[in-house]
């Protein structure tokens, strides 16, 4: 807590911890919390409680690329209206394509509106926002994604749209909440992609039972694995995941553990973890 910002707005490099020397008794040691990513000042630490009003829809154009191509992906929307910011993750599979950069569009993007730390796990996080609501027709590329295809793939299987890291929301000139998803454009008409996400255990904290949901784009087998801040493994569930909405209870009986526990999500060729809380 005595630590002083030389930036307030670029906190990144801040202490995550404190150093102490052995002594008798106890020892106190005061820390601030630092919120990032709250675009509209609305989440609160530990608690997911989100109302939309309606959707905003993404668009790409679906291609088949082959391995070593450079393919630009342009983020276009059908419905762009009075739209003053957005968030989102961008997750693609790192396996089938690279990422290469961003281009600009009506939006002027550049690499400051999107979170690159994670592109080796598949994962782009991006936020943009504007003074007041601004609209765009649909023809129109808002910003541009480069990859390089690492095999063959078609492109409108390899992207999807989440809330992995990044909650997926867009804000109107109001700052109503919007869903934010993503529509592949193909050769048979418009199809919204599948949705893989982990959402947050609730309640969180929890001291008897908790309920964890997820999302998968088909039908498929899925893995949850719990395990404590060691690595050890504390539970494995394994589920015949639908396609859509998912819902695992788990117990605290069923973990043998307190305090921080993670908890992962395996199904197809997606992964997400999460964190939740086990108290007395």
């Amino acid at each position: 807590m005595s630590y002083v910002f030389a930036n307030p707005t670029t906190p990144w490099s801040a202490p995550r911890t404190a150093n102490v020397t052995t002594v008798t008794g106890s020892v106190k040691s005061d820390f601030y919390a630092i919120k990032m990513g709250d675009v509209n000042q609305s989440a609160t630490a530990g608690e997911v409680h989100t109302r939309t009003s309606g959707s905003m829809n993404m668009e790409i154009m679906d291609k088949a690329v082959e391995a070593g191509e450079i393919h630009k992906v342009e983020f276009k929307s059908s419905d762009f209206n009075n739209i003053s910011g957005y968030q989102f993750t961008v997750k693609f599979d790192a396996s089938a394509i690279s990422f290469e950069g961003v281009e600009a569009g009506a939006l002027k993007t550049t690499e400051g509106n999107f979170g690159l730390s994670r592109v080796s796990n598949g994962i782009i996080t991006t936020s943009w926002n504007s003074s007041k609501g601004e609209s765009y027709s649909a023809d129109q590329v808002l910003f541009t994604l480069v990859f390089r295809a690492n095999k063959g793939v078609q492109i409108g299987q390899a992207i999807t749209i989440n809330s992995e890291v990044t909650a997926a929301e867009a804000y109107d000139a109001t700052l109503e909440t919007k869903a934010v998803r993503l529509n592949v454009r193909t050769d048979r008409g418009v199809v919204e992609t599948g949705v893989f996400e982990l959402n947050q255990n609730e309640p969180n904290p929890f001291n008897k039972q908790t309920t964890v949901t997820f999302n998968l784009p088909n039908a498929s087998p899925a893995t949850l694995t719990m395990y404590d801040v060691t690595g050890k493994v504390l539970r494995v569930y394994e589920i015949e995941g639908l396609k859509g909405l998912n819902t695992k209870v788990i117990n605290k009986s069923e973990l043998n553990g307190n305090g921080v526990i993670y908890y992962q999500l395996d199904a197809a060729n997606y992964t997400a973890t999460k964190r939740m809380v086990i108290i007395e």
